[in-house]
């Protein structure tokens, strides 16, 4: 993407201030959660390697008629990262808390996911590019990540690097023979599948299913950008910032110990969320998430 076309759209995203349109929250059996509203519109087929500047920017405005609240006053990164995850648009946003820097990552799959019936294909798709569908879900994904830095081109944010996770309290025990060494995580993160890292991540804070229903449905805390990594399931960033501010040392603090203050506001935080086991249209198993309200 040329760099006045990521700025034009930068620009209308600073001067996004609208409210969500009513969706429900779902994860599908591949564990990728979705929005589901009760219109329909069309995500644009475009190329499978390099989406067109002008099918980024129709798919944009779809989003912002849909969830503004997820990428008001974001920056739309002219590249995805990872950079494989062709067919995503990443946005993201710096911000301060105490003394350390964080990113909100907020990505949006411009590919339709759900297994569309057929006359729900508006265009066939090709060898090189992705079909044209008529649906009424957005797949997202939304992360926290503690930063290390960023880089910009005048005032638009174009990459940046995490502050790569070093154990600290966490650790994963290699064998279950007492005499040998205990890995820590920044040993093994040659390893493809954090799947493992995260079930230890997630025993050492104490999420247990009374404290987070969704149990392996969805982490709520892993490894991404070989960072340790907060995960939310509500596209809004006035409501992740909300959360996020009342447990963010869980992301500062490995070295020193959690206190057990943010560790409660954290369970506390993850207890208001629910779920409910339904099917997809076709017949696949699908996890209904629901939030209850929150005094905070």
């Amino acid at each position: 993407m040329k760099v006045q076309d990521y700025q034009s759209i930068n620009r209308i995203l600073n001067e996004t201030a609208a409210k969500n349109k009513p969706g429900e929250i779902y994860v599908d059996n591949l564990h990728s959660p979705y929005i589901q509203f009760s219109d329909r519109f069309i995500i644009p087929g475009t190329s499978v390697t390099q989406p067109e500047f002008g099918d980024i920017k129709e798919f944009v405005q779809t989003v912002l008629k849909h969830i503004p609240e997820a990428i008001e006053g974001t920056y739309l990164l002219p590249e995805p990262r990872p950079k494989r995850e062709t067919g995503k648009l990443f946005f993201v946003r710096p911000m301060m808390f105490g003394s350390s820097r964080f990113l909100y990552v907020f990505s949006v799959d411009m590919l339709y996911l759900g297994g569309a019936r057929s006359e729900e294909v508006k265009k066939a798709g090709s060898q090189n590019m992705t079909p044209s569908i008529i649906t009424d879900r957005l797949y997202f994904q939304i992360k926290i990540i503690h930063l290390q830095s960023t880089k910009e081109e005048g005032e638009n944010v174009t990459d940046f690097q995490a502050k790569r996770f070093q154990g600290g309290i966490f650790r994963v025990e290699s064998e279950k023979d007492a005499n040998k060494p205990i890995r820590r995580f920044s040993e093994i993160f040659d390893e493809i599948d954090f799947s493992e890292t995260e079930s230890k991540i997630r025993e050492e804070l104490g999420i247990t299913p009374e404290v987070w229903k969704l149990g392996r449905i969805y982490s709520p805390i892993g490894i991404d950008y070989l960072s340790l990594s907060l995960r939310f399931l509500i596209p809004s960033l006035p409501n992740t910032i909300k959360q996020f501010r009342n447990f963010y040392p869980i992301l500062t603090e490995t070295e020193a110990g959690i206190p057990d203050e943010t560790l409660k506001k954290y369970h506390d935080y993850l207890s208001l969320f629910e779920v409910e086991r339904t099917q997809s249209k076709s017949g696949n198993i699908l996890w209904k998430v629901i939030q209850k309200s929150s005094d905070n």
